[in-house]
């Protein structure tokens, strides 16, 4: 299993890579959750669009995207799960991600998380995942907990959000510490 191809999450997703020609697909996802997503994702404005989805799905980058499916065959997206590098010296990425309104509270996230950790640990590349989250991102942290991350701190003023700045708490995930029910 490995970072640049399609991959199976034990719920049934399928987290594909990111594609310029899902550009509509991804915009739709978002378009349908902007009151979900917008107060956590300082991307997910008004002035968010299809170019927009689909100018970041072509951009140039080292990050791992991907986009989560609810069948191998499907182009409706139910969200997206990346991985970046902060350090790849030291083999340590940033993970994010969100799920589609109507697809939240099902483990989409926390499936699709592990199982993109699950491949960038077994991959040699990645021996360590941090995650940002907004202090009042509640289901969020919760998707950090669920893999097995620690919290290590708050960060003052860490994030600025649509509504300003906010704390954000940092946790850590280590190959050992994801959640053995998620575990190859």
């Amino acid at each position: 299993m490995g970072l640049g191809e399609p991959l199976r999450t034990g719920g049934g997703e399928w987290l594909r890579p990111a594609e310029p020609s899902q550009g509509a697909a991804l915009f739709e996802a978002v378009d349908a959750s902007r009151n979900a997503l917008a107060p956590w994702l300082p991307w997910c404005t008004a002035r968010y669009t299809q170019a927009s989805a689909e100018a970041f799905l072509a951009e140039a980058t080292l990050e791992h995207r991907t986009l989560i499916f609810p069948a191998h065959d499907s182009t409706a997206v139910l969200g997206a799960v990346s991985l970046m590098p902060v350090d790849r010296f030291d083999g340590v990425w940033k993970l994010g991600y969100w799920v589609r309104a109507d697809a939240q509270r099902r483990g989409v996230a926390r499936r699709a998380a592990a199982t993109l950790c699950r491949a960038a640990f077994a991959s040699g590349t990645v021996q360590r995942v941090s995650i940002l989250i907004a202090v009042g991102n509640v289901p969020s942290r919760r998707v950090a907990e669920a893999l097995g991350a620690e919290l290590e701190g708050v960060l003052k003023s860490r994030l600025l959000l649509p509504s300003g700045r906010h704390d954000a708490a940092l946790y850590g995930l280590v190959p050992e510490a994801l959640a053995e029910d998620l575990r190859p």
